[in-house]
């Protein structure tokens, strides 16, 4: 389970005493594992603080943070910061953090040692990252299974659905469109996909293409099946399960709604379990 946690909340106060842990878990790997266990031999509850800045970036998705944080007994806190300036004299008084554990190349290090006087600072290993560098040339390469089975969860990331040039609905095919900026490690490439919307646990199929578009514009577009709601401007997830084929160009869009038809048919046979 994760926390959603900004300073503006007040319904946290009565938490017992934690050990914080401040790591990178969007690229978690054994210095995170290794820097977790430590903190446990404190024999209090263990939170894994993950400030929640843009998730482009990220190797390992919020549900792959979660998932892992569950198999080593801790809670997830997901920090949102309106202003990108994260307070962390506030968030040790409003968690009541005793303890702090830093691994030592924490962009925030002098911050949070001078925000936590019980501190232990962990020394990064370099020769400890070797899963996560795998993990995203897994991703660069479009390799989705062999993503999943390295890490055991289906990589993934959150946006806002924004306006595009709409060249999808004029063939039936309406998207819904994430700028991503090239920061998303991922091949660029046409993917089955599921796409989770705000307040609803159903997760919708979808074929999703990622590419850079006539403007130059980087950008992540997924077509929702059997489905017709008007979602500009809400934040979704989208969770990748599998590789479809390469991104192709295309003459006209004739030939489009046939590589999009295909697609489909695609996609339908593996949500019904063909």
């Amino acid at each position: 389970m994760a926390i959603h946690y900004n300073e503006m909340l007040m319904m946290l106060w009565n938490l017992p005493e934690t050990v914080a842990v401040f790591a990178e878990f969007d690229r978690w790997d054994e210095n995170e594992t290794n820097i977790i266990k430590k903190a446990k031999e404190e024999n209090l509850k263990v939170i894994l603080i993950q400030k929640e800045t843009s998730n482009f970036k990220n190797i390992i998705p919020n549900n792959g943070i979660e998932q892992k944080a569950t198999e080593l007994d801790c809670e997830v806190v997901l920090w949102h910061s309106f202003n990108q300036e994260f307070n962390y004299e506030r968030i040790k008084q409003d968690l009541n953090i005793k303890k702090a554990y830093i691994l030592s190349n924490n962009i925030d290090l002098d911050k949070i040692k001078s925000a936590f006087m019980e501190n232990k600072v962990i020394s990064y290993d370099q020769n400890l990252n070797k899963q996560i560098i795998k993990s995203e040339i897994l991703l660069k390469e479009g390799k989705i299974k062999e993503y999943k089975q390295l890490n055991g969860f289906n990589f993934g990331f959150k946006g806002f659905v924004e306006h595009g040039n709409h060249i999808g609905r004029t063939i039936d095919y309406p998207t819904a469109n994430i700028v991503i900026n090239d920061e998303l490690k991922l091949k660029e490439a046409v993917y089955l996909t599921t796409t989770k919307l705000p307040n609803d646990e159903k997760l919708y199929p979808s074929i999703s293409a990622y590419w850079t578009n006539k403007n130059g514009v980087n950008v992540f577009e997924s077509h929702i099946l059997d489905f017709d709601q008007d979602i500009y401007g809400w934040g979704i997830e989208v969770e990748i399960i599998d590789f479809i084929r390469e991104s192709v160009k295309v003459n006209n869009l004739e030939e489009l709604k046939e590589l999009l038809n295909k697609d489909k048919e695609c996609a339908i046979k593996h949500f019904k379990g063909e």
